[in-house]
This record gives C-alpha cells, structure tokens and sequence, in this order.
C-alpha cells in the first residue's frame, strides 16, 4: 500500500514540475476529487477571466490551471488544455459570451485578490458593471514587468464583444497598471537613451477608459525604502518588486508614463505634517507620503483621512471611486460632502 502511495505522489509531483500534457488525466481527478486553492498568492497569476473561472499560470514552472469561482481547481496542464476545458464547460452549462463593461481591480504589494474582494463584491452590488475581475498576481515573487505581462494577458483575452474596461487599483497595483499602460512590454526599450519617444509609440488597448489609484506610490513607496533598504535578508522576503519600489525606484520610473486615459487619485493621510509613520516625512498614509501620491495629468486627487489599507476597506472609498468612474470627476460627490458637514 505504501509503495502505491508513493508511486501515485510521485506521479502528481512530477505532473507539478513538468507540467505533462494529459489534462484529461487531471480533469477527471480534479472533477472527482475537488482540489481546493487559495486562488493564487505567492507563484500563480491570473492571465483569463470568463464570468466567474480563470485560468491561471505557475510562474515557476510555467504550467497553468483552471479555477472556478469557489477557487477550486478544475484543469491542470497548458494553457491551451485548461482553455479547452472552459470551453467545454461553456457548452456544458450554456454560458453566454462576456459583453458590455468590465472594471479590473487590482491588489497590492504582499496581498492577493482576498484582499480587495471587498472592493470587487461592493462593484458587483451596484451592478453598473456588467463584469468585475478580481485580477490575482505574485506580488513578491516577480518583477512589475512580469505582473504587467500577467494583466495584458487578461485583458487581451478578454471576448471582443467586451466595450469598455475601467481599472480601480491599491498601492502597487497602481504602479503595475501604470506600466501596463506605459509602453512596450518587454526589456529593450527601458534603457534606450529616449524611452519616452518609444512609449508614445505604444497604444494600450482602445477599451481602456478610466483609472482610479488608490495610495498609489506614484515617486516610490518611501517607507519600502526605509525598511527594505539594502538589507538582504529583508529584501530576499521581499522579492524584486520590493527592490522595484524601493533601492531601484530610479530605474522602475523610467519604464512608466503617465497614463493617456483619464484618471484619478485618492491619497490617505492625517491632514497634517505628521502623518501616521515617523518614518516618512510629511503627511502619509503610513507607507506612502500624501505628495508621493500625486502624478501630473491627473483628472481629480482628494485626500482622506485615512491610513493606507484602511483606503481598501471603506464604502466612502468605493463611493468616490464609482464616481469617477461613471463621471470622470468626483467633484459633486466631494461638494455634497462639504454640504453634509
């Protein structure tokens, strides 16, 4: 019985490694014995959306796996395997196209989409969305480039029946977003003498329309800076994108531009020259200055008072951000407000 069992776990273990192209192997292990996830964390990202599943890929061994909307895994193998069996699944349970708007929610630095399932369940509520996608990366575990490829992805796959694609996005998924939209997804470019002549070549997607950053490290995260530094055992917990932020901010803001679709800013902070850390001057929301929030170009910025994760958890938040969204300006929102008090 023991050697069964080894042989039977030495098989699983080199499907993981290999990533073996029998996924009819998997389907109906997966399908028979339900094989729960946590969604993607630490080494899967997200590269397609269909209503509630998603196909995700292992950024380790670069095979993939399909999920459905309980984050249980229902295919593994490639890509094109696991895309076979959604569309079979389609068929099965007669699952109509994508179509109309879709908002893409973004998370930030050392978190997954667990942690704006709030957010994206708020969205879905007010149902001005046709579709919200809870958009999961390895935030600690590649580089922003890399989560950029992983979200192009996303919205490349996304049915051409689809009109409009808005983005509402936390910390450094603002920053992920921002180089999405910035120019050419690969490594030639950055360190060309005139990167910005090579990013004014590039057109992101035309369905793109709006954008909402929420405490977005838009000059560096000062506080990653601080407690990172070049401190290698910190900094080998907090992977190249914690280095992206902090030691090597220089080099990350020259592969971003400002984005060419309307966007808008919320910053959290005390209102004053304190802040909430005393490890970053000024007012802060306790990882990001209120000034290193800021970006020319954009279309509103508001403070609130307002420490950084809490920008993730607070209807008023959501309010703001659908605002914008649905009007290009929050400034009717913020006047009611002023009335109120």
């Amino acid at each position: 019985m023991f050697r069964l069992i080894f042989l039977f776990l030495t098989f699983v273990c080199g499907q993981l490694l290999y990533g073996q192209s029998d996924v009819g192997v998997w389907r109906r292990f997966d399908e028979k014995v339900p094989i729960r996830t946590n969604g993607g964390y630490l080494f899967w990202g997200d590269v397609l959306f269909f209503r509630e599943w998603h196909i995700q890929k292992n950024i380790n061994f670069g095979n993939y796996r399909l999920i459905d909307g309980s984050a249980v895994q229902r295919a593994f193998g490639t890509f094109e395997e696991c895309k076979k069996r959604l569309d079979e699944i389609c068929v099965e349970e007669k699952l109509q196209p994508m179509s109309g708007n879709v908002l893409i929610v973004v998370h930030g630095f050392g978190s997954s989409g667990h942690r704006t399932k709030k957010l994206a369940e708020w969205f879905r509520e007010q149902k001005v969305y046709d579709h919200v996608i809870n958009f999961t990366y390895p935030s600690t575990t590649q580089s922003i480039l890399e989560h950029a490829r992983l979200l192009d992805n996303v919205v490349r796959n996304l049915s051409g029946d689809v009109s409009r694609i808005d983005f509402v996005a936390h910390s450094l998924g603002c920053i992920v977003v921002r180089r999405y939209l910035s120019g050419i997804l690969d490594d030639k470019w950055v360190a060309a003498a005139e990167p910005v002549a090579e990013r004014n070549k590039f057109t992101p997607d035309a369905r793109i329309g709006r954008f909402v950053m929420l405490g977005p490290p838009n000059h560096g995260a000062e506080l990653a800076s601080k407690l990172i530094g070049d401190n290698k055992i910190v900094r080998m917990f907090a992977g190249t994108t914690g280095d992206e932020l902090g030691l090597h901010w220089a080099d990350t803001n020259r592969s971003l531009g400002i984005p060419k679709c309307e966007f808008a800013i919320i910053a959290g902070g005390r209102g004053n020259d304190k802040g909430f850390s005393r490890l970053i001057k000024g007012d802060d929301d306790g990882v990001v200055s209120v000034e290193g929030t800021k970006l020319a170009g954009a279309a509103e910025w508001i403070l609130f008072y307002m420490a950084h994760d809490d920008l993730l958890q607070t209807e008023v938040i959501f309010e703001y951000s659908l605002e914008f969204l649905t009007k290009g300006t929050f400034r009717e929102l913020a006047e009611k407000a002023k009335i109120q008090r």
